[in-house]
């Protein structure tokens, strides 16, 4: 089954299954990696209904016709090769003129479809790398290779899009300004239209399209430069702390949608983001990278097969000798109490399922548990 098929019987599952609001998104992506402003016709219109009347069965006949249409769809198979590389990080350092900060040797790669996820408590680095990536910095020394066809910077600068933490103030209504970005890129008339509807409907934004800065909210504004820059067609996107201004919800879905827009069929895309909300970005990272005073403390890559010990983080009302208690049947290396909760090192023999087995004969009463053994949070626990 290709990646399209595949994503075509997601949307399926998530409507047989009621998940109305992740099956729709999902359903403009699909429509999006055809390019077919017919189906994005058939969308915007199943859309408008709902909003007339909200009918989730009615919104489900018109999706899974649509399915069928796209079912049919000879796709054109990606240009892009989803390995192929898009930045080249080696031994990166940078140090300011008057300060004892500085970024030392860094490397990574990023690819088309990947996340990198940069995590760190605030000044220590994150903002200097992005804009390092942005050549508003020069390194002092290593390099950056982008694999991307440019004869000079302003050629890199169009295909490298770049959101600072506070996003610029704008003028006239969010719809106005989407489609002067597009028609900009020379993309004008019914085409403009439609491509500007359906990125605001992909991104939330239908209710707010016609109001303007004054009127929407901060993390409202974000989701409009994510609009306006999307509507570019970056083959890099640079986001420095996008989700600052988002409640914990709004953070989740905002990080699922890109990940899911930066593995497009047809328009897929790199993405470096930087963030405090550790949890949430090592979910969607393909590379994790922690820094601390400008220095890579580690780097993480998911699924890389590591032997690391065991280290759970506790929230529970239990004193430390019952803890001791409940996993006096395995070897704990460590055990220090952190911000309210426990946090517990165990011996690199012991297995994941060894810890729960020892919570569930002991009963042990808990608010929540999080295997934190990849996750930076063990650095902030010990710094």
């Amino acid at each position: 089954m290709s990646n399209f098929n595949h994503k075509i019987e997601q949307v399926k599952d998530y409507f047989n299954h009621g998940n109305y609001h992740l099956g729709i998104r999902r359903l403009i992506d699909c429509a999006l990696d055809t390019q077919n402003t017919d189906f994005f016709k058939m969308i915007l219109n199943a859309l408008e209904k709902q909003e007339l009347k909200e009918d989730h069965e009615q919104l489900k006949t018109d999706a899974f016709d649509l399915i069928e249409k796209m079912g049919l769809y000879a796709i054109q198979p990606n240009a892009v090769n989803t390995n192929q590389k898009l930045i080249s990080v080696n031994n990166l350092s940078k140090q300011y003129k008057g300060s004892q900060f500085k970024i030392s040797p860094l490397s990574f790669e990023l690819n088309y479809g990947q996340i990198v996820g940069l995590v760190g408590e605030n000044g220590n680095g994150k903002t200097t790398l992005l804009k390092l990536l942005t050549k508003d910095l020069e390194p002092d020394s290593g390099s950056i290779h982008y694999h991307i066809e440019h004869k000079q910077n302003y050629d890199l600068r169009s295909q490298l899009v770049y959101i600072p933490q506070r996003v610029p103030r704008w003028y006239g209504s969010l719809m106005d300004n989407l489609q002067l970005t597009l028609a900009y890129h020379g993309i004008k008339g019914d085409d403009n239209l439609l491509w500007v509807e359906m990125i605001i409907a992909r991104l939330g934004l239908r209710p707010y399209k016609h109001l303007g800065w004054d009127r929407i909210s901060s993390g409202y504004r974000t989701r409009f430069e994510l609009a306006k820059s999307l509507l570019r067609r970056p083959k890099i996107m640079l986001l420095d702390e996008p989700l600052s201004n988002l409640d914990i919800i709004s953070q989740q879905t905002i990080l699922q949608d890109l990940k899911f827009l930066a593995e497009s069929h047809s328009q897929p895309f790199g993405l470096v983001l930087s963030s405090q909300q550790l949890y949430e970005v090592e979910k969607i990272s393909d590379l994790v990278i922690f820094l601390k005073q400008g220095t890579p403390q580690y780097q993480y890559k998911q699924n890389e097969d590591s032997h690391l010990h065991l280290i759970f983080e506790i929230e529970t009302e239990c004193e430390r000798d019952v803890i001791l208690d409940v996993f006096s049947m395995l070897k704990v290396k460590d055990i220090h109490f952190n911000g309210g909760v426990y946090v517990i090192h165990f011996d690199e023999n012991t297995q994941q399922k060894d810890v729960y087995n020892c919570i569930g004969q002991k009963d042990l009463k808990l608010n929540y548990i999080r295997n934190i053994t990849h996750s930076s949070r063990r650095f902030f626990i010990q710094s």
